[in-house]
């Protein structure tokens, strides 16, 4: 059990209802006709729903790095939080310096890339 609260209540519990309604949100977004949602936004369902799974996806992912990885309330959160985003640098200038260096980087593998039923 945690030394600290979040709205009075146990920050494990808080969480566990959190990513719940998050999750009924996301099964909702795929469950559901978005179609007229979809065509107010001039977009597709697909998109749409894409966009939805994005955002929820963030909290979600903050929420579990918070309270269940110990980046937030511990009193050595600080270190541990320098310490999970310490790769992230590295993931970010990979990406960019794939992304950046030919621009159909990410969408044509070179043939010693791929594997010999995958084609283009």
């Amino acid at each position: 059990m945690a030394h600290y609260k979040i709205l009075g209540q146990d920050p494990y519990w808080m969480n566990f209802y959190g990513l719940m309604i998050l999750t009924f949100i996301e099964v909702a977004a795929v469950g559901l006709d978005l179609s007229e949602f979809a065509a107010d936004y001039d977009t597709t369902e697909k998109v749409l729903t894409l966009w939805i799974l994005t955002f929820i996806a963030i909290p979600k992912f903050i929420m579990i790095a918070a309270i269940f990885m110990h980046l937030y309330g511990d009193a050595d959160s600080g270190i541990l939080t320098l310490t999970a985003l310490f790769p992230a640098f590295f993931i970010i200038v990979m990406v960019l310096f794939v992304g950046l260096t030919h621009p159909d980087a990410a969408t044509s593998l070179p043939a010693w890339c791929r594997p010999g039923y995958y084609e283009f």
